[in-house]
Order: structure tokens, then sequence, then C-alpha cells
């Protein structure tokens, strides 16, 4: 049994903090207030169906992954995230939990209060902006090294268009299949 620890231990060490401080706290804060602000959209303030909500996540998630696989490892190499250049257990709840919900979020208020495009993506810009503004001043999640939060706004702006985009195609999508009855309407 203390070989298989050893082997586990050693297995997941790489993915481990080298300490926890506050940039872990503040991850799991984020990740349990983002996740449980998600879940609550999703259940009692229902605004986007299911196959959309799934959408936008995956959209998301996969968008959120290659942005930072290529802006965030060499050659590039433009900053780190928590205490390592390169993932760990902090890094896959921001990837795959924090930053796809975090846009799921935007897109319920854009498609509930139906907020003009231009607003939505220069609010939601400053929205993203600010909160990498706190992560970073306040509890060090990121290290820049050959970027900033100038560079940050330009692509939270194109983020911000591609999920306008995205959500309009696919939301037209839907409805077509699910008027050819291929996809259920109370989903």
């Amino acid at each position: 049994m203390s070989e298989f620890f050893d082997w586990f231990v050693h297995l997941i060490e790489p993915l481990l903090p080298k300490k926890f401080d506050r940039n872990e706290g503040f991850t799991i804060f984020i990740t349990i207030l983002i996740c449980g602000w998600g879940y609550i959209l999703m259940k009692i303030r229902r605004t986007l169906n299911r196959v959309e909500v799934v959408g936008v996540l995956l959209f998301n998630l996969l968008y959120t992954t290659v942005g930072d696989y290529f802006l965030a490892m060499p050659p590039y190499d433009y900053y780190d995230t928590v205490d390592r250049n390169s993932g760990e257990f902090s890094d896959i709840l921001l990837q795959n939990l924090v930053y796809p919900t975090t846009l799921f979020i935007l897109i319920h208020y854009y498609v509930r209060y139906t907020i003009n495009k231009v607003g939505f993506i220069i609010g939601g810009t400053l929205i993203l902006t600010m909160l990498e503004w706190v992560s970073v001043h306040y509890f060090n999640l990121f290290t820049y090294k050959q970027w900033n939060l100038g560079l940050s706004s330009l692509f939270y702006f194109g983020v911000m268009v591609l999920n306008i985009l995205f959500y309009t195609l696919f939301h037209r999508y839907v409805r077509k299949q699910q008027k050819r009855g291929r996809i259920s309407s109370s989903t």
C-alpha cells in the first residue's frame, strides 16, 4: 500500500501547488462562487436551454484551452498562472470550470435582458479585464512575462465578439433543429 501511495504522490506532484497561499485560496473561492452562480442561473433563472448551455460551455472550454496553450506555453510563453509555468490543480479549476462558466453567465444576461451587442461586448470586456486585474494585483494568479492587462483587454474583446457570434449562430441552429423535431423543445 505504501508503494501505491508513493507512486500516486509522485504522479500528482506536478499538479500540486508549490505552497498553498492566496492564489489557491482565491481559486477555490472564485470556483465555488462562479459555479454556484452558474448553477443558480441554469436551475432557477433559466434563459438558455440545456443544449445552448452545453454549447456555450464547450465553446469556451475549447477557447480557453487553446488560448492558454498558445499564449502561456513556449514558444510564446507570455505569462504563467498560479505557482508554476505549466498546469497545476488550480489551473484545471480555472480553465475547465471558472472561465467557461463566467462566459456562460455573461451570455445568460445578454440573452435574458436583450442587451445591445456593442454594449455587451464592451461591458463584458471590462468585466473580464477587471476580474483579471483583481486576480493579478491581489492574489498573484498570473505572472506576466511579455504580457500586460492591455493585451488581456484586447484578448477579452475578441472573446466577447466570438461568444456573441457563436451564440447567435448556435441559437439559430438549435431553433431550426427544434422546428424539425430533432431536438426537444423542452431541453
